[in-house]
């Protein structure tokens, strides 16, 4: 009897293990939709760069962020500092460091914005800050009854229209969540993202949109009547109007070439970084979106985390950033060459007269660009 039983359980264990593993690899219909890969022919300008036209910065690891503030280019740094960047020479004039980093902490800077002779910028762990004089004022901080009950997990960047900040937050914190990597956040596809809204005259935050999946970078569009917002790992940019919130809309979606990260406007449309390159069907959010058992393997165990790490690391040798017009249409491509840009993902462009400074979070270097 006991021999029949055992033989049973590892039979049940057997079919089990393969109905899991035939739901794992075949489509479902919680599949999520990506966007199509774009079509690198149907794009007008197309520009490979060359070791010429690329100027590097070194010095400044992760620098992802980028504004220009009285007369520097300012980026903030992986170890927490604060860098200003003369932008003619590319000589490195200041460095001020994070006071939570020197208090021991942790502190990453991102989203970074100015408004007269005050600099605006983040911490990811969900804190906001005015830096002025060389000193950094906190605006909001994660831990503080104004804003903890919103629940912050990881805030990316901000746009600031008239007395409001508007903040990204990439995921809502969870404990069941704590123990994931931000990778294994990014591709779980869980629309738990927000943005958070500050007001600068009354002090008081609250949630203005929420339902995104991990929105990251943020600009206003020219029409002054809605918010651009980058859904990282839906290749996309969505539309929110300012006066309606529930009014979400995709700005630019058919043309992505990767999971896009800041938006920033330029003297013409807008410049669109992309963490991690897809021109076919063969990115990892491909396979994971279309695999929901497997998502959830991979994007909820700790033991995938490195594979996750690794592949967002290396997917792509051809780093990008693009341009699309006040209606969304891709009308230029840039492509990087890894093997000297030294990086596989470009953040963040910042036009700057006949430049543009382009960021990376994986680069020990920026660069300035000459097109």
């Amino acid at each position: 009897m006991f021999t029949e039983n055992k033989t049973l359980i590892l039979f049940s264990a057997v079919i089990a293990l393969l109905a899991t593993s035939l739901y794992t690899w075949y489509p479902t219909t919680t599949t999520i939709r990506l966007p199509n890969p774009a079509n690198i022919s149907d794009i007008p300008n197309v520009v490979y760069l060359t070791e010429d036209m690329v100027d590097h910065i070194p010095g400044v690891m992760g620098g992802e962020s980028l504004v220009k503030y009285k007369g520097d280019i300012v980026t903030g740094t992986l170890d927490g500092y604060l860098v200003g960047i003369d932008p003619d020479n590319l000589d490195i004039k200041w460095r001020i460091k994070c006071p939570l980093s020197e208090s021991g902490g942790k502190c990453r800077i991102l989203g970074l914005r100015v408004v007269g002779d005050d600099l605006f910028g983040l911490d990811l762990y969900g804190r906001l800050f005015k830096f002025k004089s060389e000193e950094f004022k906190w605006l909001l901080d994660s831990n503080s009854p104004e804003i903890s009950s919103l629940s912050p997990g990881f805030f990316n960047d901000l746009v600031l229209v008239r007395d409001m900040i508007y903040i990204t937050d990439s995921f809502t914190f969870r404990e069941d969540r704590k123990h994931l990597n931000m990778f294994q956040r990014f591709y779980s596809f869980e629309p738990d993202g927000k943005i958070i809204a500050y007001n600068m005259k009354s002090g008081e935050a609250s949630v203005f949109a929420d339902n995104l999946i991990t929105p990251n970078g943020i600009e206003l569009h020219r029409n002054g009547r809605s918010l651009l917002v980058a859904e990282g790992s839906m290749f996309r940019i969505r539309a929110v109007d300012l006066e309606g919130c529930s009014n979400v809309g995709v700005f630019s979606e058919g043309g992505t070439l990767g999971a896009v990260d800041n938006i920033r406007r330029g003297s013409k449309g807008f410049w669109v970084g992309v963490s991690t390159g897809r021109t076919t069907d063969s990115h990892i959010s491909d396979l994971l979106t279309s695999y929901p058992l497997l998502r959830h393997l991979v994007t909820q165990y700790r033991v995938f985390s490195p594979l996750l790490s690794y592949y967002s690391r290396t997917f792509t040798e051809e780093p990008r950033f693009y341009k699309v017009d006040e209606g969304g249409v891709v009308e230029k491509v840039v492509f990087g060459d890894k093997r000297f840009t030294e990086t596989n993902a470009f953040s963040e462009v910042l036009e700057v007269g006949k430049y543009l400074f382009v960021g990376s979070p994986f680069s020990r270097s920026i660069f300035r660009v000459t097109l």
